[in-house]
């Protein structure tokens, strides 16, 4: 993969500014002010094209009580009405009692935080979070009749 071209530029903030912004790279590990100021205009950008409503990849990350008796049917339901949108899930077994489960997704934003606040309303589910990412990914070949 060929390397990102760079390029500089010079911007003046208030110290005060500049002291928050140093404050950040602290206590976030960023390597550098222009990691932490691209990082910010990334995060600015991806939540531009959610308010757009743009088509959008995600992950929703749910953790669950696995002892909530019809929960693991419930999701499996969900998982089967929005078959377009969620295209993959990954399930593991942390402890005795809590189930950590990831769903890549695709689809418009709203739909997709719709969807997540499904998930997460359910009874047994303990933490829910939707991620997006300003990216898409190529379309998925279906088994075609020939």
């Amino acid at each position: 993969m060929p390397k990102t071209k760079l390029a500089r530029i010079s911007v003046t903030v208030p110290e005060v500014t500049l002291f928050a912004l140093d404050q950040k790279i602290v206590d976030q590990h960023y390597e550098s002010r222009s990691q932490a100021i691209v990082d910010m205009i990334n995060k600015h950008l991806i939540a531009e094209q959610d308010t757009r409503n743009a088509v959008m990849v995600g992950t929703l990350t749910l953790l669950y009580d696995h002892k909530q008796s019809t929960l693991r049917n419930q999701l499996f339901d969900l998982q089967q009405r929005f078959l377009t949108q969620v295209i993959s899930s990954l399930h593991i077994q942390l402890d005795e009692q809590k189930i950590l489960q990831v769903m890549l997704m695709q689809g418009v934003s709203t739909e997709l935080r719709q969807i997540s606040e499904q998930f997460i309303a359910l009874k047994g589910v303990i933490k829910g979070h939707l991620e997006l990412m300003d990216a898409v990914m190529p379309p998925i070949l279906q088994n075609e009749e020939t």
